[in-house]
């Protein structure tokens, strides 16, 4: 046994004993996703009645949170949610937990600064012979490590090792505990025609030797299969996250990262979320490059690839090119996440372009009825994710228009050109209503 080992067998400990160390007014901040540490919290949330104002945030958590998610909790322990799931939704709009509005890249600042959490637990994958533990798919708090208290971590040897700036160390750590579960695996969602169509028009817009960002979902996975089709060549990864989309276009030949103007010849991102045929190929990858969101996320980093191409999507955009990507009205649905930080860095850089994808009409949860998602105003109470001073193209599955540089008159032309056509009478209406189209011909061929 070295001198490693020695130290992790001292601060191995159980989820029970770490959670009495939980005294009121504690913050703590959570791995997020695959690398939530379902163990510690619950046994912290075991706790909540004999605790008062703990406060624990994070994003995307897959952790037992209807133990406390409860009216009569809500002054024992609170819910920091920085990113809503289905799984927790209902709370914020009831208001049980609370939402922290953030830009990914700033979220390291934000929360140990402005939200002041000092303790971090996190799930992580099994310690190497030199005291190092990867911070697995989705667990990189290494930019304030040195600004909290104490850092916990739930050890579980399937995590993928994942390499970059993506490694604790054993002197970093004030306490571990071990939970072996296969990690959360999320299969790609199979893309619909629309999709498709949205997909198409999109891959038009990238050239070979571009740097990509893609999320998750049927559109990103749509851009994939399309990107493939059309024998695009030397594509790069600078991303968020890395979805299965990336790793099939590797497979194809299609992303070598040979072009790349920062970080060549690596998979850059933050996480990963996908399936397990992602997460095998993610282990021990000596290409994959991991590192903390205040860096990965940066804008200006992202400028650094010559020919970034950023491809979000939002809930619905007005007539002016605002985008509410988070929010149904004041109801918080996800986060403003990284669509601002890719945004903004796609149009730093040279040839960049920045792409927000929607279909043109979705259902309204509500109604039932189908709804257009180009709308003259936003809901009352929505979030701005995207200004309309930083929206550049937009596609959906009629086409794709670039708004930047465009007066009112014309984005709200262009939106509409590429609105369903079943909702274009109104939407023109409203656009003479309020003066941006005033002669005939500012309405012609729509």
């Amino acid at each position: 046994m070295n001198k490693w080992e020695e130290e992790y067998k001292r601060k191995l400990t159980t989820p029970e004993e770490v959670a009495k160390t939980v005294r009121d007014g504690d913050r703590i901040f959570c791995g997020s996703g695959s690398c939530t540490p379902d163990a510690l919290l619950s046994a912290l949330f075991d706790r909540a009645e004999e605790l008062r104002n703990v406060v624990f945030g994070g994003l995307i958590l897959l952790a037992p949170t209807y133990k406390i998610l409860k009216m009569e909790l809500t002054r024992n322990i609170l819910f920091d949610n920085f990113y809503a799931t289905p799984l927790d939704r209902e709370s914020l709009r009831e208001g049980i937990s609370v939402h922290t509005p953030f830009h990914f890249s700033e979220l390291p600042r934000l929360a140990s600064e402005y939200r002041g959490y000092r303790k971090i637990f996190t799930q992580c994958g099994p310690m190497d012979r030199n005291g190092y533990f990867s911070c697995g798919v989705s667990g990189n708090f290494l930019d304030v490590v040195d600004k909290v208290d104490e850092l916990v971590l739930e050890v579980n040897q399937y995590q993928p090792r994942v390499h970059g700036r993506n490694f604790y160390h054993i002197s970093q750590v004030s306490a571990i505990v071990e939970n072996h579960h296969p990690v959360f695996d999320l299969p790609p969602e199979p893309p619909t025609e629309i999709d498709r169509q949205i997909a198409e028009n999109i891959v038009e817009y990238i050239e070979d030797g571009a740097t990509i960002q893609l999320g998750i979902g049927a559109v990103p996975n749509a851009i994939g299969e399309c990107l493939i089709e059309h024998d695009r060549h030397h594509l790069g990864c600078y991303t968020e996250m890395i979805p299965d989309a990336i790793m099939k276009l590797f497979e194809a030949g299609v992303l070598d990262n040979t072009r790349k103007t920062f970080h060549p010849y690596q998979f850059n991102a933050f996480f990963a979320a996908g399936s397990n045929d992602l997460y095998s190929w993610l282990d021990d990858n000596p290409m994959v490059c991991f590192t903390p969101i205040s860096y990965n996320n940066d804008p200006y980093n992202v400028a650094k690839n010559d020919k970034m191409v950023a491809i979000n999507s939002t809930l619905e955009i007005d007539l002016t090119g605002q985008c509410c990507s988070e929010s149904f009205g004041p109801y918080q649905y996800t986060a403003t996440g990284g669509q601002v930080d890719f945004t903004r860095g796609a149009w730093m850089s040279k040839g960049g372009k920045a792409f927000i994808a929607l279909h043109s009409t979705a259902r309204d949860r509500e109604t039932g009825e189908t709804v257009s998602k180009i709308v003259p105003t936003l809901r009352p109470g929505a979030a701005v994710t995207l200004t309309r001073t930083d929206v550049m193209y937009v596609a959906t599955e009629y086409g794709v228009v670039n708004l930047k540089g465009r007066s009112l008159r014309e984005r709200a032309r262009e939106l509409i050109s590429i609105a369903h056509p079943d909702f274009r009478g109104e939407l023109k209406k409203y656009a003479r209503d309020v003066k941006y189209f005033v002669l005939p011909e500012h309405e012609e061929g729509l």
